[in-house]
C-alpha cells in the first residue's frame, strides 16, 4: 500500500503545533535568563541616572530622579534570596517572586520603599524595584559580607567612582550609603533632553 503524501492543512497544523510547544521554553528563557524584560519606568530612570553619572559630582541624591514617593534606599546584589532581602528590609516583600533578575548576575537591584501604610489588609510598605544592569549602568559596591543595604532617604545617597574598564562595560562603581548634608555636597545632573 502506498505512503500518501501529508496535505498542506496537516502541515499547517503541525508547524502551529510546533511553535505552540515552543512558547514555554521561551518565555522560561527569556525571563530566568534574561531576567525579563524592563519596564517602562525602569528604564526611564536608568536613563535619568545614566545622566547623573556623566555629572561632576560623585554624590547623587536620587529623590529628583523619582516620581514615586518612598523614604527608604536599598540595594541588593544578585542571587539576594527572599530571607536575606527580609533581613535588610526589615519585613517580606511580597512580590520577591516577580524579580525575574534577582538570579541573572548581570543584574543589581535598586529598591525605593515607601513608609508604611494602613490598608484593608493591613500595614503595608510600597516598593519599587528598579534593576541595574552592571554592563550597561554601573556595578555595585557593598560592604564585605553584605548582600544588600539600606539607608534613610534624607540622608542615603548613591555613590559612585569612575575606574577603567573594558570595552562594552560601564567603567563606574556605585555604592549606596548614609551621608551627612555637611560632609559632601550633593548634586544632581541636569535632566535629560526630553
Amino acid at each position: 500500500m502506498p505512503i500518501k503524501k501529508p496535505s498542506p492543512t496537516f502541515m499547517k497544523a503541525v508547524a502551529l503545533m510546533l511553535v505552540l510547544s515552543l512558547a514555554p521554553l521561551t518565555i522560561y528563557v527569556l525571563y530566568n535568563r534574561t531576567g525579563g524584560p524592563e519596564s517602562q519606568k525602569e528604564r526611564a530612570f536608568q536613563k535619568k541616572l545614566r545622566y547623573a553619572f556623566m555629572g561632576e559630582s560623585t554624590v547623587v541624591d536620587l529623590g529628583p530622579y523619582t516620581e514615586w514617593e518612598w523614604s527608604t534606599l536599598c540595594a541588593f546584589d544578585a542571587n539576594v534570596t527572599d530571607a536575606e532581602m527580609q533581613d535588610v528590609l526589615g519585613f517580606k516583600y511580597k512580590d520577591y517572586d516577580q524579580l525575574h533578575w534577582m538570579p541573572v548576575a548581570r543584574y543589581w537591584t535598586l529598591m525605593f520603599v515607601g513608609a508604611p501604610r494602613e490598608t484593608n489588609w493591613g500595614m503595608h510598605s510600597p516598593v519599587t524595584p528598579i534593576r541595574i544592569p552592571r554592563d550597561d549602568l554601573a556595578n555595585l559596591a557593598l560592604p564585605d559580607g553584605k548582600k544588600g543595604v539600606c539607608v534613610p532617604r534624607e540622608s542615603g545617597r548613591l555613590v559612585f567612582q569612575r575606574g577603567e574598564a573594558l570595552i562594552g562595560v560601564s567603567p563606574i562603581t556605585a555604592a549606596v550609603r548614609e551621608i551627612a548634608a555637611a560632609e559632601a555636597p550633593t548634586t544632581t545632573a541636569a535632566e535629560p533632553p526630553q
